[in-house]
């Protein structure tokens, strides 16, 4: 009997010992940057270089009829959604070639894109009523593809609509004039907003688990600091603007990312975070490059979100607009190779039209996407950069947030069968031509006197061709013969394997 005690005792220790032990790892991130930088990001999101998510909403309601006046609140009653597909949509994610997907979750009018128990301003309850994020999350994980949900809350404090928490009956009514919470603060957004931004997108995470979640507008303060030149990398410069006031405080920041760490924990999955650049301090998750590009290869991962439509008319960017031409896919398909072979990954935005379907010129470069990456896939998927990222003339010219999406697309440079970008998985180094070189093609990178010793390179194949390729390597260059038959539409792959 003594024994069974002294046994049942030392069960009782090691199991408090292991709760103890479960309840501190599940706590692991404190609400502080030098806690949350011990974050990694994780290696199966290296390996993902093309995402597709989705601007849909009021805002799409509002310019299919053409009312420029209609307010938001009219705008949700307009949204109807009546051809929504979840399965739809998800099918042509993968037909277009993407990795991972996920939607627009909340995108400024206040109403939220998910079954909601903090406030009926949802979808479900409004406008389609239909749980966008929840169907979309459901579809992509029955592909075994991670979801990513995008929050673009941007003028929060004005379209915050319904109660701000089950604890909090404040309620934030849109008929309402809610502007008195935008300087009660001490000439600062009152916290009642910031509680229910929490509030909602705590929520978010809890219900759905997203793999990945990124932070538009309104969680930092890229826009004054860094678009509008008053702090540009980080430098506040003489007279420049340093006034965020829209922004949210850092203890809510690092609230709301220790949360989603921490379910992380909880749920046994490794996530990460993107944000937009300089909005909370460097190593934490990942930055975002909005509708642009860098200049040159990036020791850090980096993302970049791309409207797959021109910014004609910038009343209505991002959301589905007939009068915004669409991008090409051999244009789309070059951005995808330059930020890959910088160590970026490109979320392109594919708007749905109003009632959840997609337009015909949307598809048709989306399946051209697609059939170049079933062919030329394996020089971007799970590769990392190489030592060089590329050669040729041509660079991006106007680097950042919005550079290439200004002047109608005319800062979105236009390669030549010169410029070459390169990846590498493994013993194979791809290198890729942006453009049909012709009969011979130098690769200067790759010459006897560069990176790789003569009788380093094995083999050398051209993706997509079941011709024998004729190379040589010399001082100049690696010299390449190739064939007379395109094998794609746009941007060649030479495979190289190296000994």
């Amino acid at each position: 009997m003594k024994q069974l005690l002294i046994i049942s005792i030392i069960i009782i220790h090691l199991a408090g010992s292991v709760l103890h032990s479960c309840a501190q790892q599940t706590q692991k991130y404190q609400q502080n940057w030098s806690s949350l930088q011990k974050h990694q990001t994780p290696n199966w999101f290296m390996g993902m270089k093309f995402g597709i998510y989705c601007h849909w909403g009021a805002q799409t309601a509002i310019i299919e009829s053409g009312n420029r006046e209609m307010t938001h609140l009219e705008g949700i009653e307009y949204w109807k959604g009546e051809r929504f597909n979840a399965k739809e949509w998800v099918d042509l994610f993968q037909a277009a070639g993407a990795q991972f997907g996920g939607p627009v979750a909340w995108h400024g009018s206040g109403l939220l894109h998910w079954d909601s128990d903090v406030t009926d301003w949802n979808s479900v309850n409004r406008g389609p009523n239909i749980d966008v994020y929840g169907e979309l999350a459901k579809e992509l994980r029955n592909r075994n593809m991670p979801v990513i949900s995008s929050f673009h809350t941007g003028d929060f404090w004005s379209r915050m609509w319904g109660p701000v928490s089950k604890e909090n009956p404040t309620y934030l009514d849109p008929a309402q004039d809610n502007s008195k919470y935008a300087t009660s603060n001490s000439g600062r957004i009152d916290t009642v907003i910031f509680d229910a931004w929490y509030a909602r997108l705590s929520e978010a995470i809890n219900k759905y688990q997203p793999d990945i979640i990124w932070f538009d507008t309104g969680f930092g303060g890229t826009i004054k600091g860094d678009l509008r030149g008053g702090a540009p990398n980080g430098r506040l410069l003489p007279g420049g603007d340093h006034e965020l006031m829209g922004t949210a405080p850092e203890k809510y920041q690092q609230k709301l990312i220790s949360h989603y760490f921490n379910k992380s924990l909880e749920w046994g999955k490794e996530v990460e975070v993107i944000y937009k650049t300089h909005d909370i301090p460097p190593g934490i998750g990942t930055r975002d490059i909005e509708n642009g590009n860098l200049v040159g290869l990036q020791y850090d991962t980096w993302m970049a979100d791309i409207n797959m439509q021109h910014h004609y008319e910038w009343w209505a960017t991002w959301f589905y607009n007939p009068a915004n031409k669409t991008k090409t896919a051999g244009t789309l398909v070059d951005m995808l190779i330059d930020m890959t072979s910088k160590n970026g990954r490109m979320l392109l935005n594919v708007p749905p039209k109003a009632d959840g379907t997609f337009a015909p010129e949307i598809t048709k470069e989306l399946y051209a996407m697609g059939a170049w990456l079933q062919l030329n896939g394996e020089a971007i998927y799970n590769t990392m950069p190489w030592i060089f990222f590329g050669e040729g003339p041509t660079e991006v010219t106007h680097p950042g947030h919005h550079a290439q999406g200004k002047d109608h697309g005319k800062n979105i440079p236009e390669y030549t069968a010169e410029d070459i970008r390169f990846t590498q998985n493994g013993k194979n180094l791809y290198a890729i031509c942006m453009d049909w070189p012709g009969k011979e093609l130098v690769i200067r990178t790759l010459g006897s006197k560069g990176k790789l010793y003569p009788g380093d390179i094995k083999s050398v194949r051209l993706l997509g061709c079941n011709e024998t390729i004729i190379w040589e390597q010399t001082e100049a260059g690696m010299v390449v013969q190739f064939p007379k038959k395109k094998p794609c539409d746009f941007a060649y792959v030479l495979k190289i394997e190296r000994n």
